[in-house]
């Protein structure tokens, strides 16, 4: 008999209004999850969840025409125009037929506007439906993936407008993305999940600051002599943690490089090559998902998620001036 498994366990989110907000995790961490059930695509068991403060799937009509959304793969009927196809979602909201050029513009498939969906890219069907999204104006946009399938220019593209919508407009917008780097350039602040639990929020920068600590890249001319400098940094203590990879070292917590120099040195072992890194979100992420770029399984890491209530699944937006 199969044992219960609990998709979102605990997680507690809160979104600030005029942000652009990245909703993190791991695959199988539980964010599709999150935004469907949210939503009300799918039904929970447990837990309370809020937008505008108003509690939801309960109360998801007096709210709806307030919220954009486009999660997972869009369908589209394939031998309709994008723009016919704009028109009819913007009819059968009470959107006036004016907003759909608006909204071509805004997503850049004015010139492919005319065109079967047939004939789109997967980059052009996801501008569409981000465009179907924005036909409401909506106060608050909730995007799964919405870099999927753009190009580099595509990419940039959706960041600027992005945050145009949020800065200047006053949008709230929650993104899930697997795009780590773009991530740190789109969005103002987080929340990184794991296994359907909050491990960590809050501003990109902070949380990247938080945990930057020193980080030195040593490689050597001869690959074979890794394992003896990981043995001879270790030996010496110093606090550092030493992480080997097939051609280098990752050496975090030396107070100075000179130290690390010295201290493989004086084991006869030379280094040809010593600089210090700088982390970004990427290796972030990893390292609090517990999660490695080489083999991309778990591992033990030493931060947890806080403890929180178990069935406590809560994604909640007050209605203040401040938060959304």
């Amino acid at each position: 008999m199969r044992q219960p498994h609990n998709a979102l366990d605990g997680l507690d989110m809160e979104v600030a209004a005029g942000q652009v907000h990245g909703f993190l995790g791991p695959n199988g961490s539980g964010k599709t999850t999150t935004l469907r059930a949210l939503l009300g695509l799918i039904a929970t068991d447990g837990g309370a969840m809020r937008i505008f403060g108003e509690e939801v799937p309960k109360r998801l009509p007096h709210v709806t025409a307030r919220v954009g959304a486009v999660v997972e793969s869009p369908q589209f009927f394939k031998h309709f125009s994008g723009r016919l196809t704009l028109q009819l979602l913007a009819e059968s909201v009470g959107v006036p037929p004016k907003r759909v050029d608006e909204v071509l513009e805004q997503v850049g498939l004015r010139d492919q506007a005319k065109q079967s969906v047939k004939g789109y890219s997967l980059g052009m069907r996801q501008r569409l439906a981000v465009g179907q999204a924005l036909l409401k104006q909506p106060e608050l946009l909730i995007l799964d993936e919405p870099a999927n399938g753009l190009d580099p220019a595509g990419i940039h593209h959706m960041r600027s407008l992005l945050q145009w919508l949020a800065h200047e407009q006053g949008v709230t917008v929650v993104v899930s993305s697997h795009l780590l780097s773009e991530v740190q350039l789109l969005c103002d602040s987080m929340t990184i999940v794991s296994r359907g639990r909050r491990i960590v929020d809050g501003r990109v920068a902070d949380i990247i600051a938080g945990h930057s600590g020193s980080q030195l890249s040593v490689r050597f001319d001869d690959a074979g002599r890794i394992r003896d400098a990981v043995e001879a940094l270790q030996a010496a203590g110093g606090g550092v943690t030493v992480t080997a990879e097939k051609e280098r070292l990752l050496v975090t917590g030396a107070h100075e490089a000179s130290w690390v120099t010295k201290t493989l040195a004086d084991a006869g072992i030379y280094l040809s090559e010593l600089t210090t890194e700088t982390k970004n979100l990427e290796s972030v992420f990893l390292e609090l998902t517990g999660t490695t770029p080489q083999a991309g399984q778990p591992v033990q890491v030493g931060q947890t998620a806080a403890p929180v209530a178990a069935a406590e699944a809560a994604l909640e937006t007050a209605t203040g001036g401040d938060r959304r």
